[in-house]
Formats: C-alpha cells, sequence, structure tokens
C-alpha cells in the first residue's frame, strides 16, 4: 500500500512536524512521525472503507490531528508525556537512550488510532462495506 497516494501525504507530514517539532533530538524522528501518518491513514481509509487513493482532502485535518494525538499521548518522540520510550538515562552529563523503532512501531501497531473524538467526523465520510 503507498500511502503516498493519499493526495495529501506531504501537508500531513509537514503539518505535524510543525505541531510536534523534534525539541529532543529523537534520532529517530522522521521514521516514527512517518510510521505513525501511515498508520493513521491506514486506519482513516480503514474505518471509512474506502481505498487511500480515494480519501477525501477534507479529511487532511482530522488525519493531522490523529497523528498528533497518537505521538502525544503515547510520547514516541520525546518522551514528556510519558517515558515509555526512553530506554535509558544517565544523570552524569547528561545522556537519554531512546528505544528502538522497532519496539515503538511494536507499540504503535496495537493502538487503535480511531478514538470517539474522530468518529463523528470520520462518520460523515464512511461508506458502506461493500458486499
Amino acid at each position: 500500500m503507498d500511502y503516498k497516494n493519499y493526495s495529501k501525504y506531504d501537508d500531513v507530514v509537514t503539518k505535524v512536524k510543525l505541531l510536534l517539532p523534534n525539541s529532543s533530538n529523537n534520532p529517530s524522528y522522521e521514521s516514527i512521525v512517518d510510521f505513525t501518518v501511515e498508520k493513521a491513514i491506514n486506519d482513516v481509509a480503514n474505518y471509512c472503507n474506502t481505498p487511500i487513493d480515494e480519501l477525501p482532502d477534507e479529511l487532511c485535518s482530522a488525519i493531522v490531528s490523529l497523528t498528533a494525538q497518537l505521538l502525544d499521548t503515547h510520547g514516541w518522540l520525546n518522551g514528556q508525556q510519558d517515558d515509555s520510550d526512553i530506554g535509558s538515562i544517565t544523570e552524569g552529563d547528561v545522556s537519554v537512550t531512546f528505544k528502538q523503532p522497532s519496539e515503538i512501531y511494536k507499540d504503535l501497531q496495537t493502538v487503535n488510532a480511531i478514538s470517539d473524538d474522530f468518529r463523528s467526523i470520520l462518520n460523515k465520510f464512511r461508506r458502506l462495506p461493500e458486499q
């Protein structure tokens, strides 16, 4: 599945990066953001029963919000919400080691991105599943 077939893919990535900059210099920042955007697009497409390349442009802000919420709630980028993405901390000369991206991707796969906050928005674009 090519997530870049969503016409607003680049806009979503750009907006997410503006909302959640790499303030902690996480070396996996780019790949975590990209993967989370792809998950959000996939989850929205699945929920709406719509192929990715047919998702309406009007869903761009919902996908941005959904992605930002996933990243922020789980603290995968900087550990400010919780320390689940930090592998180790050394106090002398301050050193922070982040979890491997594969651990974060594994966690991300188990998360249900479509919360009640987004159902009302997505229901307006939802199609009946094909028989």
